[in-house]
């Protein structure tokens, strides 16, 4: 009967031990500093700065950004594209609309992880 009960215990030992590992060894995308957008209709560039503040390596390679607010959406291209824990990239992309955009938009940036909400500030 001890063996069993020991057995018993240390099984949800471990099985609490799995799960708190696998849910705390994970990609945590933040971002970093002012998310900027920059020049004149048609076409706007922008700027953002992201960092991994998780425990797993991040993949930023085809990522996107929405801006709801004008209906445009564009790739974001990230150097580098890869993140360790605590590294910081910094991303750019080319905007098309013919909107004039003078003041912040919120924008969406989408990665197979999630999606990340963000301010543009008008450079």
């Amino acid at each position: 009967m001890l063996i069993i009960t020991l057995s018993v215990v240390a099984l949800i030992g471990f099985f609490m031990y799995s799960v708190a590992s696998s849910a705390t060894n994970r990609p945590v995308l933040v971002q970093a500093g002012d998310a900027l957008i920059s020049g004149n209709p048609p076409t706007y560039t922008v700027t953002i700065y992201l960092q991994n503040i998780g425990t797993s390596t991040i993949d930023l390679t085809g990522i996107d950004l929405n801006v709801p607010d004008i209906g445009a959406s564009a790739s974001l291209t990230c150097n580098p594209p890869t993140l360790k824990s605590g590294e910081i990239t910094k991303c750019t992309a080319s905007l098309s609309t013919t909107s004039t955009i003078t003041t912040a938009k919120t924008a969406i940036i989408e990665t197979k992880y999630g999606a990340l909400k963000i301010t543009l500030l008008r450079a």
